[in-house]
């Protein structure tokens, strides 16, 4: 489930980025394999849990992990489909932004599971300090889509669509961590706030 949802948001920002149809394409098939996952490894949990071999606390870490890994699929199912509205499109707002959100939250959710694999509590912890990163981006994504759409009503409709996108962005960045501070629980027993991480 790790490696589909790895691949799945090279595909979805990949077919954003670079207006990639082919990549766009590719994602719901994915996306569907993400959800049949889910549900198979939910399904073997309940069982891990009904059999004693696993503590309730522990099935409710691996649910809110598996939600979080199943969300991420469902965003980048829904950024490949906004892709594929706006393809043929002038552009309305510069990409620099959206281009560094994608790059932040596509490395935070790779470092988030590798975190979580290889029980790395340093790489867990810089993923929550990249989320600040993406929300100053998306901030600076709505006040310009805003200025556009209030200076130029025919952009409203592909302007809309990249505030989609960009709200898709964040709440990936979001899931990736989570998934950093569950690692960081299963591996510690501690669930670490945000001012823990940062050190204030």
């Amino acid at each position: 489930m790790f490696g589909a949802v790895d691949e799945i948001m090279d595909l979805a920002l990949t077919s954003f980025i670079h207006g990639d149809l082919s990549a766009a394409k590719e994602v719901e098939p994915l996306e569907q394999v993400v959800d049949t996952l889910k549900e198979q490894l939910r399904s073997r949990h309940i069982l891990r849990l009904q059999e004693g071999k696993c503590s309730m606390e522990a099935g409710f870490v691996w649910a809110d992990l598996l939600t979080d890994l199943e969300r991420i699929g469902d965003q980048c199912a829904d950024i490949a489909e906004m892709t594929e509205r706006m393809l043929g499109c002038k552009q309305v707002h510069p990409m620099a932004d959206f281009r560094l959100m994608a790059d932040t939250a596509r490395s935070m959710v790779h470092d988030a599971l590798d975190a979580y694999i290889d029980s790395d509590m340093d790489k867990a912890k810089g993923v929550t300090l990249r989320d600040d990163i993406v929300d100053a981006a998306f901030e600076r994504v709505v006040m310009g889509l805003t200025n556009i759409m209030r200076e130029n009503p025919d952009a409203v409709p592909q302007a809309v669509d990249m505030l989609f996108v960009a709200k898709y962005l964040e709440r990936i960045a979001d899931h990736a961590t989570n998934i950093g501070e569950w690692s960081v629980y299963l591996h510690t027993g501690v669930h670490p706030q945000d001012k823990e991480l940062r050190g204030e």
